[in-house]
């Protein structure tokens, strides 16, 4: 009885060895990890018409087949929360208890994040309004390129990971971006239940030409991939629940994909918000909101005003429609056509 244990033992392990051998590599830019392996790396992207720029990432190659989750921090460099979030999610991991991989890009714009920029990159250009890329553009886009090529073609999911940027105070919630192919669309309502942000935002609005993909999470969904987007924390803070809740969020849709077991948060009684609208400055000037994130406004309710250097009222901005705020913009400086906060009325 003990030989035949033990020739079983040897014939289980000759048998995991085989299927080690058997599962290729996964490589992202310089980072190439072997089944059963936490590796990291840098995406390389090289200069251009202006400077280029190299890519934190991370692997962590499951020992067996399965889902390639893609997790991406830091689009926006000044919103912090996610970029904090993903080394903990990275120890987190156990590539030789994995079944399939995730893919962590810690700082998707480098540039904009040790250069305290907010929305913008030294191009002037929004990165998350540049996909799927192009190889020969500016730095946001060759950004844009090289995340499309290295992480979004290599994964089977997605999450594209915010917050509020460095002048924006925002309550948590998520997106989920329905572009009409069912079987996509309905993975990625499951993935943003997994997440575990109880309130969400339903866009019906991202374009779905393959070459002017624009967004991150919007690129994924269109090449077939189930993507969300998620928001936690704002205003250059790295607050711990704000942090916690991209943690115990991203984990939890390892959990849902069956990659890994790790704690569900998955959300039970939503509030979905089909009816949206940004807000944006008609004139640049001094803005001075009267309300802040979660604040319930009536329809016509005074939301802010836009002053000149003198004090002097230029405009008056006022909800469109009766909803919740879920973010604010609640810094001074603004721009004609830039954000002054986002009202949403619950889905009846």
């Amino acid at each position: 009885m003990r030989e035949i244990r033990a020739i079983l033992v040897v014939c289980i392990v000759l048998l995991s060895a085989t299927s080690l051998l058997a599962r290729d590599p996964l490589a992202v830019g310089s980072a190439v990890a072997k089944p059963g392996q936490k590796v990291s790396g840098w995406i390389d992207v090289p200069r251009g018409s202006d400077d280029g720029t190299k890519i934190p990432v991370t692997i962590a190659h499951g020992a067996s087949d399965g889902p390639v989750l893609a997790l991406i921090a830091g689009t926006h460099g000044y919103e912090y929360t996610s970029i904090i979030a993903l080394p903990r999610v990275a120890a987190a991991l156990e590539p030789e208890q994995m079944r399939g991989s995730v893919i962590l890009v810690h700082m998707a714009n480098p540039t904009t994040f040790y250069g305290r920029r907010v929305y913008f990159g030294s191009d002037g250009k929004n990165l998350n309004r540049m996909y799927p890329g192009n190889a020969n553009g500016t730095l946001s886009e060759r950004i844009a390129y090289a995340i499309t090529s290295e992480v979004i073609d290599k994964a089977t999911h997605l999450i594209d990971m915010h917050c509020g940027d460095g002048n924006e105070s925002l309550r948590p919630y998520s997106y989920w971006m329905p572009i009409g192919d069912e079987k996509v669309d309905s993975a990625a309502r499951e993935m943003v239940l997994a997440f575990g942000l109880d309130h969400i935002v339903v866009d019906r609005t991202r374009p779905t030409d393959p070459k002017k993909t624009l967004y991150t999470s919007t690129t994924a969904m269109v090449r077939g991939k189930p993507a969300i987007t998620t928001e936690s924390g704002g205003m250059g803070l790295t607050d711990e629940a704000s942090v916690d809740a991209h943690v115990a969020g991203a984990l939890s849709v390892v959990n849902h994909l069956g990659i890994m077991t790790a704690p569900s948060v998955r959300v039970t009684h939503p509030v979905w918000y089909e009816k949206t609208e940004v807000l944006r400055a008609p004139v640049g000037g001094i803005w001075r909101p009267i309300v802040d994130r979660m604040h319930s406004v009536a329809k016509d309710a005074l939301v802010g005003r836009i002053l000149d250097p003198f004090g002097n009222v230029l405009r008056e901005i006022r909800a469109p429609f009766a909803g919740e705020m879920l973010y604010v913009v609640a810094t001074p400086p603004v721009s004609e056509g830039e954000p002054l906060g986002m009202i949403a009325a619950p889905s009846q």
